[in-house]
């Protein structure tokens, strides 16, 4: 019995897997298999037939050993030297066959001979180059697809030894923003196996007035980003068969990497690639700082809800307060470590100087507790009581509790300074702030009404009865 192959391939059920992929596929892997090779020269040629509505694709290169195997022209998978080094694009020895699957014809001349597929099947020929190949692919496509081709084939990032010439036009490298080196995933050949290593490898962020930013694999591109720049990753990226893809920890670490080298210059510190590098472990605290504060401001706490007098007074000293839904649980954890931010609670709650101890007052400020007593009673018709505390690692000045109708002044933060005048501009604009939050908080209209009653009827009462702001 003759044996035969364990498998065949439907040339027209890999045409349909292809059929519904972006064209620029096909550029994608017809030149980065001409930038694998040793070459000095890629020259690309498109041109659109309107009467049989059929593009033209050749790429051709000067490598000087060709294809290395001819037969790779047409089988899939086969092995190739390509695995075994990171640093090149190649590792399926598929993308060909997915290119000429849904071609009209292809020609393929190499070193190696020549291969010609048409209606009719695959033709071989002894017909050689002396040096490099040339591909030559027809299919079907309409005009927007031919431009979209014109326009993909710009974006690809030259390497600086290439020459690459589009239909007659060379193409030129793109501006390098900065290149550094960091280690991540890559796959190699080891043991007859694929396998993923860490390695050291160089990152280029690429200037440019694309419309789009991609991720590149050594030029090709791969997948769009919001990310400002071009990345230029100089090895092989962790991708799917498609080669359109990339897992998202990769994709974490490879964000997380780029953010160490340009916090700095971020604009958009809520961009999805940012907000993504900012889950990874990686992610230094230098930039994590930086783009916390890019964000959210200099000063920031953890809101509390439930706590709404110490967020208010977050608020009123310039605190922003950031809610559990701005930032991701792995966000958190990672701000929470870099930055120690600390809970608005913490920095201004009731907890902080509820347990200070009351200190007896000096003359100066014995009379400045009766003046606002005598504001409380006059102006809002209550009888209050005033404590002078110390208390060490408060932001508070002064406090009110519109429930035990008690005003305390902390000494440790206004100093005996403070109240070397007992009825002054200082203490009168502290107590009638403290007193405004019987009615409510900072960020209540109730509070903000009752500031401004305060101060008017305050100025009467100067005008008029001045004997009230004597105080014995």
């Amino acid at each position: 019995m003759d044996s035969k192959p364990w498998f065949e391939v439907d040339r027209e059920g890999l045409r349909a897997l292809q059929e519904g992929k972006s064209k620029t596929f096909i550029l994608n892997e017809l030149v980065q298999n001409a930038f694998d090779e040793d070459i000095k020269q890629c020259k690309v040629d498109l041109s659109w037939s309107q009467q049989g509505k059929e593009l033209k694709l050749e790429v051709e290169d000067d490598s000087p050993e060709g294809f290395k195997d001819i037969t790779h022209a047409y089988t899939l998978f086969a092995d190739t030297y390509k695995r075994q080094d990171p640093t090149k694009r190649g590792r399926f020895n598929l993308g060909e066959k997915q290119v000429i699957a849904i071609s009209n014809s292809a020609r393929v001349e190499t070193t190696k001979g020549t291969v010609v597929f048409d209606g009719e099947g695959r033709h071989e020929y002894p017909e050689k180059r002396n040096e490099g190949s040339k591909i030559t692919v027809y299919f079907n496509a309409e005009v927007d697809t031919y431009e979209k081709l014109l326009e993909h084939v710009t974006t690809l990032l030259v390497p600086e030894h290439i020459s690459f010439v589009v239909n007659g036009k060379r193409i030129k490298s793109k501006t390098i923003f900065k290149s550094f080196t960091c280690s991540l995933l890559t796959e190699v050949l080891k043991n007859k196996a694929m396998m993923v290593r860490w390695r050291k490898t160089q990152v280029d962020l690429i200037s440019h007035n694309d419309k789009e930013s991609y991720i590149y694999e050594m030029g090709i591109p791969i997948r769009a980003t919001d990310c400002p720049w071009h990345i230029n990753v100089q090895q092989k990226i962790i991708l799917n068969i498609d080669r359109d893809n990339i897992n998202h920890r990769y994709l974490k670490d490879l964000y997380s990497k780029v953010l160490n080298e340009v916090y700095e210059n971020i604009e958009d510190p809520s961009s999805s690639w940012v907000r993504t590098a900012m889950k990874a472990k990686t992610t230094i605290k230098e930039a994590v700082n930086a783009i916390v504060k890019k964000r959210f401001g200099e000063k920031i706490c953890i809101a509390n809800p439930l706590d709404r007098r110490a967020m208010d007074e977050a608020i009123v000293n310039g605190y922003k307060p950031i809610f559990g839904p701005e930032m991701t649980k792995e966000e958190w954890a990672i701000v929470k470590e870099a930055t120690g931010i600390e809970s608005a609670t913490s920095l201004f709650g009731d907890s902080v100087i509820a347990l200070a101890e009351a200190v007896p007052p000096n003359d100066s400020q014995a009379k400045t507790s009766l003046y606002a007593q005598k504001i409380a009673k006059r102006l809002l018709n209550i009888d209050i009581t005033v404590t002078f505390i110390k208390v060490d690692g408060s932001n508070v000045l002064a406090d009110y509790n519109s429930g035990t109708k008690e005003l305390r002044f902390n000494l440790s933060n206004l100093g005996n300074g403070f109240f070397a005048e007992p009825i002054s501009a200082k203490t009168t604009d502290l107590i009638i702030h403290e007193l405004a939050h019987e009615n409510g908080l900072h960020a209540e209209k109730s509070y903000l009404n009752t500031i401004t009653k305060m101060g008017g009827q305050l100025t009467m009462l100067a005008l008029r009865e001045p004997a009230f702001f004597e105080v014995n």
